[in-house]
């Protein structure tokens, strides 16, 4: 029986954060890289394991000797690493949410400045000038827009076309939202933290420094001037 092995720079250790719920899955640190065991070994990488920015890929047999795929002589053998439960390996704290029922993880993902154009789809602002332009807009305006409120006087505004007021637009990718002018470092890690889901349940709002809060699709209000009044 082959066992799957992957090796990867230590730099991109919060991108094997979206495989800690998979059981059986260790990882080392070797240096500047790491190792991660227990992958099945049916045939190629798998699609969710193949977007990870991987230095190289082996199969390796009972005697943990290393083979590189499709190949019959082996290339080195396992060296001795201190392996632990992936759970363990990268740990996840849950602090104080700034958004309502948000979680913000411990792993700092690294996120860059892109030249690629996108299209604003949500907003976070102040409260007070959230309001203001609530009492004035159109309704018409309102009616395309949704949002949730923190206990910080933050608010997330989803919807389009969104609102001239000052604040930090987002643009999403997948269900997660990153500021505008800024992409994931590689960009393929975006694909790990977020497989595409039929019925997500909540949004990824990233900070331009990688930290993200989970915030639940259930804390967003339609925009009628009376929600935002009582917010």
């Amino acid at each position: 029986m082959k066992e799957k092995l992957i090796v990867l720079e230590e730099r991109y250790r919060p991108a094997l954060g979206a495989l800690r719920g998979i059981s059986g899955l260790q990882a080392a640190a070797d240096g500047k890289q790491i190792w991660l065991r227990g992958l099945a070994a049916a045939g190629s990488p798998d699609k969710l394991t193949a977007s990870i920015p991987v230095l190289r890929w082996y199969m390796m047999d009972q005697q943990e000797l290393l083979f590189l795929f499709g190949a019959q002589t082996p290339v080195g053998k396992l060296p001795t690493l201190n392996w632990q439960p992936l759970m363990a390996f990268i740990p996840v704290e849950l602090p104080v949410s700034a958004m309502p029922g948000t979680v913000k993880s411990k792993m700092a993902l690294t996120l860059s400045r892109s030249a690629q154009v996108m299209e604003p789809h949500a907003l976070v602002t102040g409260l007070p000038g959230w309001k203001a332009y609530a009492e004035t807009a159109p309704g018409v305006r309102l009616a395309q827009l949704q949002f949730a409120v923190s206990a910080k006087g933050q608010v997330l505004i989803m919807g389009k076309p969104l609102p001239a007021i000052a604040g930090q637009p987002y643009w999403l990718n997948r269900q997660m939202l990153l500021p505008t002018g800024f992409d994931f470092n590689p960009p393929a890690i975006a694909a790990l933290l977020n497989p595409e889901a039929a019925e997500p349940e909540f949004l990824m709002l990233f900070d331009s420094d990688g930290q993200w809060e989970e915030v639940p699709l259930s804390a967003f209000k339609p925009a009628r001037r009376s929600a935002v009044r009582l917010s």
